[in-house]
């Protein structure tokens, strides 16, 4: 019996991931940014990501400070 693959999300989320915006005050207003680094099915995250670099080759390459895998559910639009 084949096991069910599930998607997961990989971001990034580090002190290099920061920016300045300006809001409604017209002010400039740090934040907290996320970078995502890709998309990809597995077993589990550890799976996900292993596929995820034999996709994506340049991310063995991209110098990672804190990777965050979440399994995507169900889209839920605002």
């Amino acid at each position: 019996m084949k096991k069910e693959l599930k998607t997961f999300i990989f971001y990034e989320i580090s002190d290099f991931c920061r920016a300045e915006f300006m809001l409604k005050d017209s002010e400039f207003h740090p934040t907290e940014d996320a970078v995502v680094i890709g998309i990809e099915k597995g077993e589990n995250a550890k799976d996900a990501l292993r596929n995820l670099r034999r996709e994506c080759p340049w991310i063995k390459k991209y110098k990672l400070d804190k990777l965050v895998a979440r399994e995507v559910g169900k889209v839920v639009y605002l």
